[in-house]
């Protein structure tokens, strides 16, 4: 009985499969309609459909299946639940010119695949002598493992019958016992009865150095599946660029995403939704931490505050960009109190939904994912300063840095130093806000710590940038630039950069400070942008010898938009240790 059934589903099908064609086809307009077509009588306009010019890697690329065959139309609807329709995407380094076969591309590269039930989301339709079977479907079009130059994607499609279309025969075999087969006999068990051997079994079974012919392969009959694939391969790229970029803070690190819309793209790109999550190590003990805390019914603001991502620059989706356009997001990544900066990771999981729409009313969507994650930092190399040359001495000395000031190298001249305290130096504190807003104010302070056997004077300014500043003097239109660097034989001067701040604090006079006593100072600042601000060189100068270091390890300082609430405090970042007799140093 169930062999009988086999035999008929597999005559149904060789009956469908006899002068069948399958169509696999990627229609240009989103309200293409196959079944329209065919119940208007022109069911030859399918294959003169306009199909997408392009691909682009991470879409959701809208497939369109027809299948064209003679057989009956209730013979197709009662053989459908029996078949399986795969449809896969394969990406190539070349594109095959005019209408030749798609696969004949070298470099194939399996992208994706998926198995489509043939008796879902079907329509069967019938024109004159023949019957249409049309499918509509979606395949994620993932990015292709290699590196290729001119990546095209083409799409196949195959019909058959399902693996377990015989399923019955095999159900209904298992139900008899398997013959009896003796064990294969042992060729040395007249060893066994040796005395030497007495007490020892020995066995060397027959099936080891017998020759047995293997049993015949049965070869089953298979149906011939119906196959199909694209006319053509179709050049794909991606429409959205994204970089990511970790900048560590005194407690968190800031990722910033980049995202550039590519140039090919002649419409516009809507994204919809951008979802991150924290994952890695770092998260995983936090919410060990957090979870640990729930058991015991304690809620604190250092686990609750730690516990996700905050997007420090706020997007009203759907954001909107055109060819070109790149738009960047900030995301405060929080790291545990536990965590060692050296040893500790910031990863990402992203997941971003984004609607392209083409010309004349086309659109595709677009699903990317992925993770990123910032390789371990290794503790940067403490920067070595110098001092100026002084007055009376010309030849500056350098710096060996280390956790501490160091003591200072004295000249032969010098009286030998007897009274001098362990640190025999001057040791400056930078402190400044972590976050500000855009156009706001707020205050660099400065420390200065006298370690030194006598009194102190310094000064402490901001240095602004010369070449930008006399460019900006100098050049006022790009043709200036041009016809000064083809005078010279150099190349055209970039035009100037605005500052990232602005100072309303000249200088800073700092002292005199007594030995072992110390002395505070503000500097007043002014945010000019948005993100990560540089706040350039400071220097200091030593009001008794005229000597000066600059100063270009300060505080990371975010400059948010407009948001209530977002201080995060005040973090030490950077200290100066300036030695009495020419040297200098940070950490």
């Amino acid at each position: 009985m169930a062999q009988d059934l086999a035999d008929v589903k597999k005559t149904r099908f060789e009956a469908l499969s006899r002068g069948a064609y399958l169509d696999v086809l990627l229609p240009k307009s989103s309200d293409f309609n196959a079944s329209a077509l065919i119940q208007d009588g022109s069911p030859e306009e399918l294959a003169r459909a306009p199909s997408r010019r392009n691909l682009f890697f991470d879409e959701k690329a809208s497939i369109v299946l027809v299948l064209r065959t003679t057989a009956d139309t209730d013979a197709v609807r009662e053989l459908l639940p029996s078949l399986d329709l795969v449809l896969a995407a394969h990406a190539t380094d070349a594109v095959p010119q005019g209408s030749g076969n798609a696969a004949s591309a070298s470099g194939k590269h399996d992208l994706t695949s998926k198995v489509l039930a043939a008796v879902e989301d079907v329509e069967v339709l019938a024109a004159g002598d023949q019957t249409y079977v049309i499918w509509t479907t979606r395949l994620d079009l993932t990015r292709p493992r290699t590196r290729l130059q001119r990546a095209a994607i083409y799409f196949t499609a195959t019909l058959a019958l399902r693996a377990d279309y015989g399923a019955d025969i095999v159900t209904h075999g298992k139900d008899y016992l398997e013959p009896f087969e003796p064990l294969p006999r042992n060729v040395l068990e007249s060893l066994n009865s040796a005395t030497e051997l007495r007490g020892t079994q020995v066995y060397l079974s027959e099936n080891r150095i017998a020759k047995v012919a293997p049993k015949p392969v049965r070869r089953e009959e298979t149906v011939r599946p119906i196959r199909g694939a694209t006319k053509r391969a179709f050049p794909t790229m991606p429409a959205l660029f994204t970089r990511m970029k970790y900048t560590t803070v005194p407690g968190a690190f800031i990722a910033a995403l980049t995202l550039e819309t590519s140039q090919v793209i002649t419409g516009t790109i809507s994204v919809q939704h951008i979802d991150v999550k924290a994952s890695g190590l770092d998260a995983g003990a936090t919410d060990a931490v957090a979870q640990d805390n729930a058991l015991r019914g304690i809620t604190s603001d250092s686990d609750t505050g730690t516990k996700s991502v905050q997007c420090l620059t706020e997007a009203s989706l759907p954001m909107h960009l055109k060819a070109g356009d790149e738009s960047v997001l900030l995301y405060h990544l929080p790291r545990t109190k536990q965590s060692n900066p050296s040893t500790t990771t910031a990863a990402l999981d992203f997941r971003l939904s984004a609607t392209v729409k083409l010309e004349e009313d086309s659109h595709t969507e677009l699903d990317m994912s992925w993770q990123s994650q910032q390789e371990p930092q290794q503790p940067a190399p403490e920067p070595s300063y110098k001092w100026s040359r002084p007055l009376s001495n010309p030849e500056p000395k350098d710096v060996r840095l280390s956790g501490q000031a160091l003591p200072a190298s004295i000249p032969p001249s010098a009286p030998a130093p007897l009274s001098r305290p362990s640190g025999k130096g001057v040791t400056f504190f930078f402190t400044a806000p972590e976050t500000t807003h855009q156009y706001d104010d707020f205050l660099l302070k400065v420390q200065c710590i006298n370690h030194s056997a006598r009194s102190r004077r310094f000064a402490v300014m901001p240095v602004r940038s010369k070449h930008s500043s006399l460019a900006a003097h100098t050049l006022s239109a790009s043709d200036d630039a041009d016809l000064v660097a083809g005078i010279f034989n150099a190349p055209p001067l970039q035009p100037p950069k605005p500052d990232e701040i602005s100072c309303h604090t000249p200088h800073v006079k700092i002292g005199p400070i007594s030995p072992g006593a110390s002395f505070d100072a503000a500097i007043e600042l002014r945010a000019k942008r948005t993100g990560v601000l540089n706040l350039g060189t400071f220097k200091i100068e030593d009001l008794d010898t005229r000597q000066t270091v600059d100063v270009v390890d300060l505080p990371d300082i975010i400059a948010l938009e407009a948001l209530e609430g977002s201080k995060l405090g005040e973090a030490r970042i950077g200290r100066a240790i300036l030695g009495q007799d020419g040297q200098t140093g940070i950490t």
